[in-house]
């Protein structure tokens, strides 16, 4: 349960940082060429690294529970 708990929040405060990070980005609110532009690059590359790892572990740690709903879903 802790496991969890603590994927979640680390899946959730990556993917908070990564949309913030891509909107400022996206928007060009930075300047560009600024040392802040490249920093908050970095946040953006790195936070999704994070995400990316996290959503792997999140799908090992539940793979039993994924292929119980689908073999309910085809069985239908």
């Amino acid at each position: 349960m802790k496991k969890n708990f603590y994927l979640d929040v680390i899946l959730f405060i990556s993917g908070l940082i990564c949309i913030v990070t891509g909107i400022i980005l996206d928007f060009h609110i930075v300047q560009r060429g600024t040392e802040l532009r490249h920093i908050v690059r970095d946040f953006h590359i790195y936070s999704g690294y994070i995400m990316a790892v996290g959503l792997i572990f999140h799908l090992a740690w539940h793979m039993n529970w994924i292929k119980s709903a689908t073999k309910n879903i085809f069985k239908r």
